[in-house]
């Protein structure tokens, strides 16, 4: 009998030690849902109280930050063509090199061969 009354006691313990758990979960997710939408409503207070004036200003500022992006866009986009015009130059300024030091070292051979010819005779 002693250990039924001890078994139930334990369950008891165990259960409402459970239920307070389960109850203060439930308390924190109450308040969490309740602050959030405090911060919603405060947010449209101040939305449905700017006035006019502060509207247009938003909007000529956001203007002007899309324009400042197309600039930057642009200057990209020049700036990446720009390097691009370059690397080609300096490929064909190469092979241009290769093909003048081809041509010098032929005409050298050809004076040279034209020498040995002169000096054979």
């Amino acid at each position: 009998m002693l250990y039924r009354v001890l078994l139930c006691l334990v369950l008891g313990c165990f259960v409402s030690v459970s239920i307070a758990a389960t109850k203060a979960s439930e308390d924190q997710k109450k308040l969490a849902q309740t602050v959030f939408e405090l911060e919603r409503s405060v947010a449209i207070l101040q939305v449905s109280t700017a006035s006019l004036g502060d509207y247009q200003s938003l909007s000529t500022k956001m203007a002007h930050i899309k324009s400042l992006e197309y600039r930057v866009n642009f200057m990209g986009n020049l700036t990446f063509l720009l390097c691009m015009a370059l690397v080609v130059f300096f490929f064909k300024l190469r092979s241009q090199q290769k093909r003048l030091l081809a041509l010098e070292n032929r005409e050298e051979f050809k004076e040279s061969n034209k020498q040995t010819k002169d000096d054979e005779k």
